[in-house]
């Protein structure tokens, strides 16, 4: 039997109301749910949820973070729920699915529309991700250096170092 990981990323009110359309998309597939702790007896009583398998880990899914169980196995298919209709802000969840054998990745929004999304879209949303905030970094350091200078220059007014740009300084 085919097997599919959703990876509950979400509230337990969507995955109710995304798992009536995950059974409908994948009807011949036995359903597996990957949930942290606090989770799990929740995730079992879904009637459709064949497998529940436990995030250890207290932080959000990281791709670093290998888990007991899923790591051997080969799905056909996992499914990352997301709270809205594009799916961002769940790249870390997305580039943790990277981390799940799997034949395809599928993002399942919040009125449970499903699309593909490949490795190589992941990899490069992370390298997207990575260049926004490198921009970010750099623009925030321009736009600092007004405010640094700003009060040295008021500092050395007061001083009488320095001169503003009408005033000459004489020698004597």
């Amino acid at each position: 039997m085919k097997e599919l990981l959703i990876i509950r990323s979400v509230s337990f009110q969507q995955l109710d109301k995304n798992l009536p359309a995950v059974k409908e998309c994948y009807p011949d597939h036995k359903i597996s749910v990957l949930t942290h702790e606090h989770g799990v007896l929740l995730t079992q009583k879904y009637k459709d949820v064949e497998t529940v398998y436990t995030y250890p880990y207290r932080e959000g899914f990281l791709y670093k973070n290998r888990i007991t169980g899923i790591s051997d196995k080969d799905f056909d298919v996992v499914i990352i729920p997301v709270a809205n209709i594009t799916g961002a802000g769940f790249f870390n969840v997305l580039r943790f699915s990277l981390s799940i054998k799997a034949r395809r990745r599928m993002i399942c929004n919040v009125t449970s529309g499903m699309r593909e999304i490949n490795p190589s879209t992941i990899r490069l949303l992370g390298i997207r991700n990575g260049m926004i905030s490198i921009l970010s970094a750099v623009l925030t350091g321009i736009m600092a250096i007004p405010l640094v200078l700003l009060p040295l220059r008021l500092f050395m007014l007061q001083q009488g170092v320095f001169h503003g740009p009408n005033e000459r300084q004489h020698p004597y």
